[in-house]
């Protein structure tokens, strides 16, 4: 799936046929996971003002991504390059979107800050860890790490996945899909290694 992602030309990336489809492989791939005993969460990050254009914010809220994930990567392993590591660091596919006018009402504060946009995720947690116990407890009791007066991100929330995750990905991937101007570029893929990347 990744090197299918990364393999993409820009027509490609640029055709709204090609970006349905990537984003229905994900929600396939996510399910094959969950089904192997995988954790699924729908990560929702909220930012801070951001000033410059729509790409600019994008590249600043990539980067508060990548940070989040590296600080959880660091809970979970203590040395996550290790051969005992691997297959089981987390996933993390990420991707900028904008609210939608039927939840206007319940984001109607948020949609004022960048014009609404914002991050989705969903993230993929292997059961064997060092990290004991519910990642959202986890997350609410070291809040304070992620989200503080020293980086941009503003809110940082997940849920666990309980339904398809076709839905989800359908939801939180649909300005990839709606928006040639950022396609599939706009995904934020995590690890980074390709070799890390369980099968």
């Amino acid at each position: 799936m990744r090197k299918q992602l990364n393999s993409f030309t820009v027509e490609q990336a640029k055709s709204y046929r090609e970006r349905k489809r990537t984003i229905r492989e994900w929600g396939r791939w996510i399910d094959r996971k969950l089904d192997e005993g995988w954790e699924g969460y729908l990560v929702t990050l909220m930012y801070k003002q951001i000033r410059g254009s729509e790409a600019t914010k994008i590249e600043v809220m990539g980067k508060e991504v990548v940070r989040v994930y590296a600080t959880f990567l660091t809970h979970l392993f203590r040395r996550p390059n290790a051969p005992s590591s691997r297959g089981k660091l987390p996933i993390l596919i990420a991707a900028p979107d904008y609210p939608v006018a039927k939840h206007q009402k319940v984001i109607l504060e948020e949609v004022k800050i960048n014009d609404g946009l914002h991050f989705h995720g969903v993230l993929l947690v292997h059961p064997d860890r060092r990290l004991k116990g519910r990642v959202e407890d986890y997350f609410d009791n070291n809040m304070h790490v992620y989200v503080n007066n020293k980086h941009e991100l503003l809110r940082l929330h997940l849920r666990p996945i309980e339904e398809h995750a076709s839905y989800v990905t359908g939801y939180g991937y649909k300005t990839i899909r709606k928006r040639a101007s950022i396609g599939l570029d706009g995904f934020v893929v995590l690890p980074r290694i390709e070799s890390e990347m369980p099968s």
